[in-house]
Order: structure tokens, then C-alpha cells, then sequence
């Protein structure tokens, strides 16, 4: 075990000492009326080693309205090694080991060596580690402490809830069982509940089937027989089809013919009312009267080959009227009773089908009953699993408080608090006769903090100095394992006086 004493603690011009030297014994006792500096000697202490104050806190060491040096000495003693430790500070800190300057980061770095920083503050100050929160509480007590074992835990459990976890924490660790069974019972029972959905549709679409009586020659003549009706409605209504195009064609060709008459009347007239010329165009000069006669013979040829053109068109026209006069008229085509008819080949179909759909649909209710109940075992598996884990966390938790309580004879140490659902939540929080640290006197507070030191001191395997500030009011307590300083509010002269209690185990405030 490391065991670390202070010798020597020297102060200049830190806050209210402008020169102190303290030679420390196993029990120093500093006694002064408020205000004499009691409590800036373990201040100076927390100040050398870390630059803070007793609660860690930092520490301005310069007296109120000065801009002199602070300079503080520690001589200690590790393993029977003294070490001189000193740091100073007016605008910037300087730091020395063993009178030799030193930066930061080696002095730092020997300070560290010696103590992890919160566990010196702890070990130092009795007041100190019920400050931290609580779960810094709890993780500095705890990682001294181990946790029982997986098979100490499983010895304790039921046969069921230990044979569900025993394989399962071989391969595992216990936070990640949870979670993969946890999400595992999550999937299986949204599974569940869609397979068992699947399973009762098809028993409704098998009933359906079930209980139509089917006869399946009948529904197929019934069927070959609208076929035919339904043939036979496309051949009428192709016939009707048919005729309504071609009379759609002739009426469209018959306003053409009407058009080409009404312009061939045009042609004609314009023939009939030319004027004939009978002087040359050219010239000028008056035609002879055989050119005259010639020009008359040529525009009476156009107009009877105009005539003629026109005759034609009137009698195309008046043959396709002829044959229009002889087409049924247009009809409006009738798909209701073709409808209705698809509409009943349909049902057949589906009665039909449900002959051969029972066989199907019973085989897949067979698989999806299994596939229902095997993932309700899964599911149920996994939720045995988790209350098995619920179950081994409340008795390690039991197993662990027994562990933590067994190191303490006055305080006892909540570490768990219990949910409504039955899970455990981690917590903090001490206790003495019953009552929280919050609701103890200052001096229980200091009691209860001294056997946390020792039980820290114990499981860090580390003997270190404390100093008891305020302890005016303690009439007794049991001594740490280290040093102790003490200081104690008496209306005297600020004094320092050392007490060797090799020993003996208790520390009586009045000692002088």
C-alpha cells in the first residue's frame, strides 16, 4: 500500500499568512478564533499540488490587495521518499521539485503519480466527494469495487431464469444480451401479430370458398353458353358496325358530290356569260370574221365539255343516294347485355376457382399457423429472456450493495433505485441512521465523510493526509488511516500544535 505523509508546509504571503512554516505531525491541531487562516493551510495544500482550494475549486492565493508573490512549500513523504514540492504565483505560476524549476507539465505529471486528483481531493477534504454529483459519487467508489461475478449471480438465480442466461452470458455481455433480445422480441411481435392477421384472413377466404356449393360441370355448360351468346352479340353488333361505317362513308363522299356539282354550275355559267373578243389582243386590230367564228367554236366546246362533266357528277350522286336510300339506318350499339354477361362469366370463374383454391388456401393456413407459432415461441423466448435479465440485475445489484455496505460500519450507500416497471435505475446517495447526507449536522457530514476516506483509502490502496476543517463541534471520531490535520474555531491566539496517537484510534478535539 502507498502510504504518503506531509512533513513540511511552508506559506509566503498566501492570503492571510505572510509567513508560516508547519511542521505536520500524525495529528496536527490548528487553533484560532475566524479568520486566523485555519483553513488557508489546507487550501495551500490543494493550492502546491493542483492550484485549487480544498473543494476544488480555483484559488486566487494572493492576499486581498497585494500584487505580491505567493509561494507555497510542501515537503512530502512517499514510501519513506521526500519530495520538496513548491509553486509560486504573481502574474504567472512557476513550479519547482526539489528546488529545481520545473514546467508545468512535469511537475503535473509527478503530482499525478503520486494520486488520481479527485481521489486526493476525496482522501483530503471529508466534505469533498459528497460534493461531486451523484454519479461522479458513484463511479469513483465503484471502480475500486469489482462486481460479483456472472456465476456468483446465476448461483443465486431460479433453475429456469439461470438455464435461459448461463449459455446466452458465454456469449454475450449482459447490456448487449438485452439489446439483441430485446429488439429481437420488438420484430417478433410486430411478426406476430401480421402472421396471425395472414392466418385469419385465410381461414375467412377458406370459409367463403367453404361454404359455396359448387357445382362444377353446371358453372362450365353455363359458361359455354353465355360464351355462345356473348359470340353471338359481337357478330350482330360487327354487322351493325359495318353498316354504320359504310354509310358513314357514302354520306361523307355525297357532300363531296355536292360541292363538286355546286362548283362544275360555277364553270359553266362563267363559259356561258364570256364575252367574245373580236379585235386581236395583241394588235389590236379588228379579226376577220373566220377567226371570230373560231374563237365562238372554242368556248361553245369548253361549255358542252363543262355540260357533260356536270352530268356525270349529278348521276354518281344520285347513285350513291340510291344506295343510302337502301341502307338500314345508323344504330346505336347496345354493351349492357354483353356487360351483364361478362359480369356472369366472372362469377363463374371465381366459383370455379374456388374449388381448387380450398386445397391451396388449406395449405397455407397450415404454414401460417406454424409460422405463427414459431414466432410466438421466439417472441416468448426473448421476453423470458429479458425478465431473466431483469431478475439477474436486481440480484447483482443486491449482491453489490451487500459487498459495498460490508465495507462501512456507520453509513450505508444506496446505489439502485427501483422503477415502476420493475427495472433498476442507477443512483447514489448516503446515508446514516437511515437519513440522507443532505439531512445530517456538519459534524455527521464530517463523520460520515471520514469513513468514506478510509474505505476509499483501503480500496485505492493509498494512505494519504486529511485535513477536518469546522470541526469545533465533533467531540470524537475515528481516525483515517493517514495524517489528519485539524482545524477547530476557538476563541484563542491562532496556534498549531502536533499530537502522536500511534495507537490509539480515536482523536479527541481538545488535544493539545
Amino acid at each position: 500500500m502507498k502510504r504518503i505523509s506531509f512533513i513540511e508546509i511552508e506559506l509566503t504571503n498566501f492570503k492571510n499568512h505572510t509567513s508560516l512554516k508547519v511542521v505536520l505531525s500524525d495529528i496536527t491541531n490548528i487553533h484560532g478564533r475566524n479568520g486566523a487562516g485555519k483553513s488557508s493551510i489546507g487550501d495551500a495544500v490543494t493550492w502546491c499540488l493542483y492550484g485549487k482550494d480544498v473543494m476544488g475549486s480555483k484559488l486566487e492565493p494572493m492576499p486581498i490587495g497585494t500584487d505580491l508573490e505567493s509561494t507555497v512549500k510542501l515537503l512530502i513523504e512517499v514510501d519513506g521518499t521526500q519530495i520538496l514540492l513548491s509553486r509560486s504565483q504573481k502574474k504567472t505560476a512557476k513550479y519547482y521539485i526539489n528546488e529545481v524549476p520545473e514546467k508545468a507539465t512535469a511537475f503535473n505529471e509527478l503530482v499525478d503519480s503520486l494520486w488520481d486528483e479527485k481521489l486526493f481531493f476525496s482522501l483530503f477534504n471529508p466534505t469533498f466527494f459528497s460534493s461531486q454529483k451523484w454519479d461522479e459519487q458513484r463511479t469513483q467508489l465503484l471502480q475500486y469495487i469489482s462486481e460479483p461475478l456472472n456465476k456468483e449471480v446465476l448461483a443465486k438465480m431460479e433453475n429456469l431464469d439461470k438455464e435461459a442466461l448461463e449459455d446466452n452470458l458465454k456469449k454475450y455481455s449482459l447490456d448487449d444480451l438485452e439489446k439483441v433480445h430485446r429488439d429481437r422480441y420488438n420484430k417478433n411481435d410486430k411478426a406476430y401479430e401480421r402472421a396471425a392477421e395472414r392466418s385469419l384472413t385465410l381461414e375467412e377466404q377458406l370459409k367463403k370458398y367453404a361454404d359455396s356449393n359448387v357445382n362444377e360441370q353446371e358453372l362450365i355448360t353455363r359458361v359455354n353458353t353465355l360464351k355462345k351468346q356473348r359470340e353471338d352479340l359481337d357478330n350482330h353488333d360487327k354487322e351493325i358496325i359495318q353498316s354504320n361505317n359504310e354509310r358513314i362513308r357514302l354520306e361523307s363522299k355525297l357532300n363531296g358530290f355536292a360541292d363538286q356539282i355546286e362548283r362544275q354550275k360555277q364553270s359553266v355559267n362563267r363559259i356561258k356569260e364570256e364575252q367574245i373578243q373580236e379585235n386581236c389582243t395583241k394588235c389590236g386590230q379588228p379579226l376577220d370574221e373566220t377567226s371570230v367564228q373560231k374563237v365562238k367554236e372554242e368556248r361553245q366546246k369548253r361549255f358542252n365539255t363543262e355540260v357533260e362533266h356536270g352530268k356525270k357528277l349529278v348521276q354518281e350522286r344520285n347513285a350513291i343516294q340510291t344506295i343510302l336510300s337502301a341502307l338500314p339506318d345508323k344504330v346505336q350499339i347496345d354493351t349492357s347485355e354483353k356487360m351483364k354477361i361478362d359480369d356472369e362469366i366472372m362469377q363463374i370463374r371465381f366459383q370455379l376457382d374456388a374449388a381448387s383454391r380450398i386445397a391451396y388456401l388449406e395449405n397455407e393456413i397450415k404454414e401460417a399457423r406454424q409460422q405463427t407459432e414459431a414466432i410466438r415461441k421466439d417472441r416468448n423466448e426473448s421476453q423470458r429472456i429479458v425478465e431473466a435479465i431483469k431478475k439477474f440485475r436486481t440480484i447483482r445489484s443486491e449482491l453489490m450493495v451487500s459487498k459495498v455496505d460490508n465495507l462501512f460500519t456507520k453509513i450505508t450507500v444506496k446505489l439502485y433505485e427501483k422503477l415502476k416497471n420493475g427495472e433498476e435505475k442507477a443512483t447514489f446517495e448516503i446515508e446514516m441512521d437511515g437519513r440522507p447526507y443532505s439531512k445530517l449536522s456538519a459534524a455527521e457530514k464530517i463523520k460520515a465523510g471520514l469513513e468514506l476516506i478510509e474505505v476509499l483509502s483501503q480500496q485505492a490502496d493509498i494512505i494519504s493526509p486529511t485535513f477536518v476543517d469546522n470541526a469545533e463541534s465533533i467531540l470524537q471520531f475515528t481516525s483515517p488511516p493517514g495524517q489528519l490535520i485539524v482545524a477547530r474555531v476557538v476563541d484563542e491566539e491562532f496556534s498549531i500544535k502536533t499530537v502522536s496517537l500511534k495507537g490509539e484510534s480515536s482523536v479527541d478535539p481538545s488535544d493539545n
